[in-house]
Formats: C-alpha cells, sequence, structure tokens
C-alpha cells in the first residue's frame, strides 16, 4: 500500500535527520495551515507548536524537505503532496516519531 511505503520512507528520513521534532512540526504546521503556507507563516506556526525556532532553521528545514522531494515549493509557497496517500503517509510517519520520543 502506498500510504505504509510513504510512512516508512518519511519515517526513516525523520529518525536520520538531526531534529526529527523540528522537522515534524514544520509538516504540522503546513498541515495546520490548509496544506500550503509561506515561510513567515510557517515559522509562525513552528514557533507556537515547539517554542524555539529561529526562522532561518525554518527556511533550511523546508528547502531540505523540497529537495528530499516530499514537499513542493511554488513562488513563495511550500506545499505538501496534494494527494491524500502522500500527505496521510507523512502525516502518520511524524506521528510516530514524535510519539516515540
Amino acid at each position: 500500500m502506498v500510504i505504509n511505503e510513504v510512512k516508512e520512507e518519511f519515517k526513516g528520513f525523520l529518525l536520520g535527520s538531526q531534529s526529527p521534532e523540528r522537522y515534524s512540526a514544520v509538516i504540522i504546521a503546513l498541515d495546520r495551515l490548509g496544506g500550503k503556507g509561506t515561510l513567515g507563516e510557517v515559522a509562525k506556526v513552528v514557533k507556537a507548536l515547539i517554542g524555539e525556532a529561529p526562522e532561518s532553521r525554518v527556511y533550511e528545514i523546508l528547502n531540505r524537505l523540497v529537495n528530499t522531494g516530499f514537499i513542493e515549493r511554488i513562488d513563495d509557497e511550500y506545499i505538501l503532496p496534494r494527494d491524500a496517500p502522500n500527505r496521510k503517509g507523512m502525516l502518520m510517519a511524524l506521528r510516530e516519531v514524535i510519539s516515540q520520543r
């Protein structure tokens, strides 16, 4: 099933990152913003979720997520996958990672 494949791939990515919590917070922020948002919007939500989160660090995380193909960037907006299996798989992965911490 596609959802489980995406979940496992993204979970591995999160666990291999230096800050799974920050990466998770960025994805949660995008989800709470309706699946897309500007750097400033995402940074504001991330800060509300986890406290201290410099905009420059959120920018680095967003760009790494774009470079790895997990999210898209169109003009000045960062966008979660539009198809349900990819989006749901990512959200399931970060919930598992967060619950393990």
